[in-house]
């Protein structure tokens, strides 16, 4: 058998010539050596002696079987060359057979140096792929981050492809679908390859070795090349321009998760063995990585289902803040959105998508704090219990029977009173007043209002007293609380400030730190923001909702007032109807990196 390649890779020129010159000695005068390969046509490779380059090739041609004069130089049944010996005397010369030898051994040597040299070299090769492949396909625990990276590594190969794409799938039982491609057509026709019996044999054999050949319960990933579709008859589909097919399966050892599929038309060349090496080196990183961002992913649904099902459950403690969690991280991740497209006061500060993410999901985790605030101080619609304003009443009866006085009225207000969710100086005055009226009834004098009953219903604001209201205050802390061994702040570094923050206010009189101006972050004056507008435009136990317009006029006034950021109640105000109309994101899932 002969071969295209050089027999000058195995027997360098310097060492030929001077190797021929030595062997001279055992040959008679006039004689002369050549070795001769032949490429194309007869190519002289070295010789030594008397007789020229022409006239050796001319006798090589002429007595090209002649046994006395041509050996053949073989190695591993290959023929490199021939050994011509050109003699003056045309006499058989057996030491041809030793020189012959001589330079096969040599041959032999050389072959197997350079064999070991290019395994190496091939080892090596395949080595730094797969740790380049690692770093760069462990980057992200995204699939399509992964799928993305996969392609990008098989574009810095040559490989004879018009087309490369990936296929995924979450489970084992669902069908593959493209998640990638590098294509000039459209998802359609790649999406047809997968439904070809080719394409599902190759990735069904692989999850039968599994189940059925190995003992060790591990998957045997084994790609495929196909340089004629139309001699397989497992391609059962017509794809025009699809002639060739390299197709891997993307696996771990317990699942095929998907496959990476490259594509040529018929004048392009051949997938060879060693494309499909390389895409098998790669194949393998893929595998596990999609593996691990496909387990990273699912965690993460988990936990984001956790985290809505978290703030579901803190809202419905109370019919009145059922959503309100929800909204609110609407409409602040809304907000901040227009904040982004704001240039007047805020040209230098733009939120990414994953700050935007963590808005958002700030604002669903802000009130987890209450979870410990008990349910009647949560539900608190009045100053004073029913029971307990009952037996106001009937002292205000007591008090007007004695001193004969109307009462009808003043029960009246005091129900109101006791609702209200802000007090005027009249309602003061009169609470005070009916706190100094007294009457005796067996020999015991009492007052209307007793200090206690008189401190309650003197709240400023809302229904809670002042120790309920140091209750509601530590929601924040307690959030910071529960939520700090949560693994998503790697993600998010600044949610659980973001959180503890939002009710800080800029002229310091927020809680819990009482932090001032720049000490509060953009992000919980949006969040601040957000909430407050929801609470305003919502019932609660303690007021009837507002109207927009009253609830804008109230972001206002504590903008003027420097409690509440009036750069970002402006911009509310100027895009509330696309705050409102905007539908919360997907649920997004975490990526690293």
């Amino acid at each position: 058998m002969t071969t295209g390649l050089p027999l000058t890779r195995l027997l360098k020129k310097p060492f030929l010539r001077s190797y021929l010159e030595d062997a001279l000695a055992l040959f008679g005068e006039g004689c002369s050596l050549a070795v001769i390969h032949t490429p194309d046509s007869p190519v002289l490779a070295g010789f030594a002696g008397p007789a020229d380059e022409e006239t050796l090739l001319s006798r090589f041609v002429s007595n090209s079987t002649d046994p006395d004069s041509i050996r053949e130089l073989t190695v591993v049944d290959t023929v490199y060359g021939w050994l011509l010996l050109d003699s003056c005397d045309g006499a058989p010369h057996p030491q041809l057979d030793f020189v012959a030898r001589s330079l096969c051994e040599i041959m032999q040597r050389e072959f197997v140096r350079r064999g070991l040299g290019a395994e190496t070299l091939d080892q090596y090769r395949e080595v730094a792929l797969m740790q380049r492949a690692v770093a760069k396909l462990n980057v992200s625990l995204n699939v399509r981050d992964v799928a993305l990276a996969l392609l990008g590594e098989c574009m810095a190969t040559s490989f004879p492809a018009q087309h490369v794409m990936v296929f995924f799938r979450d489970e084992e039982n669902e069908p593959f679908h493209i998640i990638h491609a590098l294509s000039t057509r459209g998802v359609e026709y790649a999406q047809r390859i997968a439904e070809s019996r080719l394409f599902t044999e190759i990735l069904a054999h692989d999850s039968q070795n599994a189940k059925a050949g190995d003992h060790h319960g591990e998957r045997t990933v084994k790609g495929e090349i196909v340089n004629d579709l139309s001699g397989d008859d497992r391609w059962d589909i017509v794809v025009p321009g699809v002639n060739k097919l390299l197709i891997v399966p993307l696996a771990t050892s317990h699942m095929v998760h998907g496959a990476l599929v490259m594509v040529a038309s018929e004048d392009s060349p051949t997938f060879e063995s060693s494309h499909l090496k390389r895409i098998t080196t790669l194949a393998s990183v893929t595998g596990i990585a999609m593996a691990n961002a496909h387990h990273f992913q699912q965690v993460q649904k988990i936990l984001i289902a956790l985290i809505q099902s978290i703030a579901t459950a803190i809202d419905s403690r109370d019919r009145l803040t059922s959503g309100h969690s929800q909204r609110v991280a609407r409409i602040a991740h809304a907000l901040a959105r227009a904040v982004n497209r704001d240039h007047a006061d805020f040209a230098d500060r733009v939120f990414n998508e994953v700050e935007l993410e963590e808005i958002f999901y700030a604002g669903l985790l802000h009130d987890v704090g209450k979870i410990g605030v008990r349910e009647e101080v949560l539900t608190k619609a009045s100053r004073l219990p029913a029971k307990k304003l009952d037996l106001i009443g009937l002292r205000l009866q007591l008090w007007a029977a004695l001193h004969a006085r109307e009462w009808q009225e003043l029960q009246d207000r005091l129900q109101a009173i006791n609702t209200a969710y802000d007090l005027s100086q009249e309602d003061e005055d009169l609470l005070r007043q009916l706190a100094r009226e007294s009457f005796t009834v067996s020999g015991r004098t009492m007052t209307v209002l007793g200090e206690d009953e008189l401190q309650e219903l003197l709240t400023p604001r809302g229904t809670l007293n002042a120790e309920e209201w140091a209750e509601i205050k530590r929601h924040p802390q307690e959030s910071h609380r529960i939520l700090e061994n949560i693994p998503f702040t790697d993600r998010f570094p600044r949610i659980l400030d973001i959180i503890i923050q939002h009710h800080e206010r800029l002229d310091g009189s927020g809680y819990p730190a009482g932090l001032a101006g720049e000490n509060v972050l953009l992000q919980s004056r949006i969040l601040a923001v957000a909430d407050v507008y929801d609470s305003l435009c919502r019932d609660r136990h303690y007021k009837k909702a507002f109207s927009r317009e009253k609830a804008l006029a109230i972001l206002e006034d504590e903008g003027r007032l420097g409690k509440l950021d009036p750069r970002v109640v402006r911009v509310l105000v100027d895009s509330l109807d696309a705050v409102e109309r905007a539908q919360a994101p997907e649920p997004l899932v975490f990526s690293a990196g």
